[in-house]
């Protein structure tokens, strides 16, 4: 059965003027005649993304949508209505969000991290900015350090939120930024921390001592980099630390200690010397 709001294997069937119709062995679909492939022809193989159109019929495409059904992405609003506003995902027929599926009002021209959703009611794709909704509260498979894929979906004064996986909520906190995040962008994560009550904060760099232990030879290249000497000590801010290593205050006390016990550098109040030997 062809599924709406999703890539399908499908066969061209048949030619008709105005596009072919293609097969999944029990229904078929209109590919219309400007997105055929110039060699396509009957028996040719396709997967294409299925959606309905203004009227409500399966129409397949050879556009691929920044998001399908089960999917969140960036979208751009390029029209408001009484009915909803209307997102471009990516295909010629834009995405309704409907009204009552909006957390707050949408803008006209700005851009919301959407959920792509098949209402089985009606067999139309529809979107979402009700975004927890669709996020599972059940993190207990998930483990501290475990890598994940972060959707960052909006910023706050103290935390940046994000969609792991595409299945939890997580946060960024400040000491684990060091380097600015935009809203719609994926980026590899670790997970930092995850609390009795299953909420979870990220990390950008890997968290454990392996992890931190793994960023040595770094430390030691950049000292060679730079003569022996590198002017950072328990004195220097996190904001300065994230910013010249690339790692939070605590981890970086922890590097520097595990060289500190392997009498590769010494530590004073003015900065990390390299032991020279």
């Amino acid at each position: 059965m062809i599924q709406i709001g999703s890539y399908n294997r499908l066969e061209i069937v048949r030619k008709v003027d105005f596009g072919v119709y293609l097969s999944d062995g029990e229904s078929d679909v209109l590919l219309p005649i400007r997105q055929v492939p110039p060699k396509a022809g009957q028996g040719t193989i396709l997967d294409l993304f299925v959606y309905t159109d203004s009227e409500d019929r399966p129409i397949a495409t050879t556009h691929r949508p920044f998001a399908v059904a089960g999917e969140f992405a960036l979208m751009r609003i390029v029209s408001l209505s009484a009915i909803g506003a209307f997102a471009d995902w990516g295909i010629p027929k834009d995405l309704l969000i409907p009204l009552s599926e909006q957390r707050q009002p949408l803008v006209e021209g700005r851009s919301y991290v959407v959920r792509v959703v098949l209402d089985i009611l009606t067999d139309r794709v529809i979107g979402s900015t009700k975004l927890s909704k669709y996020l599972d509260p059940d993190t207990s498979k998930l483990k501290e350090g475990q890598q994940v894929e972060a959707l960052i979906i909006h910023r706050m004064e103290h935390s940046t939120m994000a969609i792991i996986d595409g299945r939890f909520s997580a946060a960024f906190f400040p000491d684990e930024i060091h380097r600015p995040l935009k809203v719609g962008e994926k980026t590899p994560a670790f997970v930092k921390k995850i609390r009795e009550d299953g909420k979870i904060s990220l990390s950008l760099t890997p968290v454990g001592y392996q992890a931190v232990a793994e960023r040595a030879p770094d430390i030691i290249r950049m000292l060679e980099k730079e003569g022996g000497f590198l002017p950072f000590s328990d004195s220097s801010s996190p904001e300065e630390i994230r910013k010249v290593f690339g790692m939070s205050k605590g981890s970086f006390k922890k590097l520097l200690g595990k060289l500190l016990k392997e009498d590769r550098i010494e530590i004073s109040f003015h900065g990390i010397r390299l032991k020279r030997r």
